[in-house]
């Protein structure tokens, strides 16, 4: 029995399907093993992989007895939670406790964590209700994932109500809270909660912070941070000084963005998209043109958001065979072309005086926004197609 118990563990480990899988819970319902915790486990952890497999799965725990161990139950959640179709694991969730299985605390972050995914926010109220019901208000990880689900589903006062009644807050709770805010677009709540925090930020805690201060353009607030994330030896990690950079970029402090900038230890795509784009937001299209320059000499495939950045530089000097190359590029590399490449095509070439290309890009666009028609529209009336303009704009 001990060796057929490795033999099937390894057949699931390297099972490829459910047809494949049947066949060898044949084995371990006629060997007696389903209700060997390491098989159970390992069971559960390949069904919550097939999102397909819920009823199969849910009469498969029907062996298995919660009261010993909750684990398998919890693990099945929590694979479909992180999978392509999370609703799964609320639906796995309704029918084991239909069952008489009773979650425990960490049956609620797993569940949580799927509604969070689909935004399902009348199933994370009815598990909040279950968190009330089963006494789990001072479990400080099921709070955290209640704060989590409200701020990630857009309801601050859900997320603010249980935050203010856990008897226990860590830096997750702080964190949580802080980035629904900023999610919220409510950046000087945000501010003022990382002021109040009693606990040590994070390293999201301070990305989150900072986004706040470059929405705001509070660049004293900004700077005071910055010295926290020094004292605290964080400024070499890459997610923080990009957050660092994008901070004083906001805040159109370029000077001390490109300091920040030039002393990453390491650089990727957020920290060029960050700078290149700041610079042509901070009406300093040639030194953007020159940073692109510096980043192709590198290797460094640009995104969506540099392409369209290098293009309304094009566009602010009239750089025409600039903008005709980061086309042609475009076009190479095969590119899918979205509203904001677009836009930045059609106000390259009209503001360049190129308006054939203008009108045949704008044509070629799938769907625009008033942006794309404004575009357009500014360039005809630039160059002295008043008569076209007018028509373009009866469309």
């Amino acid at each position: 029995m001990h060796s057929l118990k490795w033999v099937l563990l390894d057949l699931i480990d390297r099972c490829s399907g459910l047809r494949c899988f049947k066949q060898i819970h044949a084995q371990i319902v006629t060997s007696g093993l389903a209700c060997n915790d390491l098989v159970a486990n390992n069971v559960v952890g390949f069904l919550g992989k097939n999102a397909n497999s819920v009823d199969y799965a849910c009469d498969f725990l029907k062996q298995v007895d919660w009261r010993v161990s909750s684990f398998p139950f919890n693990t099945l959640i929590s694979g479909y939670a992180n999978g392509d179709k999370p609703g799964a694991a609320v639906l796995v969730y309704r029918r084991i406790v239909r069952d008489g299985f009773m979650p425990d605390m960490y049956t609620v972050p797993a569940v949580l964590k799927s509604c969070v995914k689909f935004l399902g926010k009348g199933e994370g109220r009815q598990v909040h209700g279950v968190v009330v019901k089963m006494g789990f208000q001072c479990d400080v990880y099921a709070q955290n994932s209640l704060v989590h689900f409200y701020s990630v589903c857009g309801d601050c006062g859900g997320a603010i109500r249980v935050f203010d009644e856990m008897p226990v807050k860590d830096v997750v709770s702080w964190t949580g809270l802080i980035s629904g805010q900023v999610k919220a677009g409510l950046f000087d709540e945000a501010i003022s909660l990382f002021f109040r925090m009693d606990v040590k930020p994070n390293v999201a805690t301070f990305v989150s912070v900072l986004v706040a201060c470059g929405r705001m353009g509070y660049l004293r607030v900004g700077k005071g941070i910055h010295g926290l994330i020094f004292k605290r030896s964080l400024g070499t990690n890459l997610v923080v000084g990009n957050a660092i950079v994008d901070m004083y970029v906001k805040c159109e402090s370029l000077c001390d963005a490109k300091k920040i900038f030039d002393e990453l230890p390491e650089k990727d795509i957020v920290s060029w998209t960050s700078m290149i784009s700041g610079l042509v937001q901070c009406k300093r299209p040639r030194e953007s043109l020159e940073l692109f320059c510096n980043m192709q000499s590198l290797g460094i495939e640009p995104d969506k958001i540099i392409l369209a950045s290098v293009l309304s530089a094009c566009a602010s000097l009239g750089a025409l065979d600039y903008g005709r190359w980061v086309h042609e590029y475009i076009d190479r590399r095969g590119i899918k072309w979205d509203i904001h490449i677009g836009t930045s095509l059609i106000d390259m070439y009209a503001k360049c005086g190129c308006i054939k290309m203008a009108l045949q890009t704008f044509n070629e666009l799938p769907c625009g926004n008033v942006s794309t028609w404004n575009a357009l529209l500014g360039g005809l009336a630039m160059h002295g197609n008043g008569h076209e303009a007018l028509q373009i704009l009866k469309k």
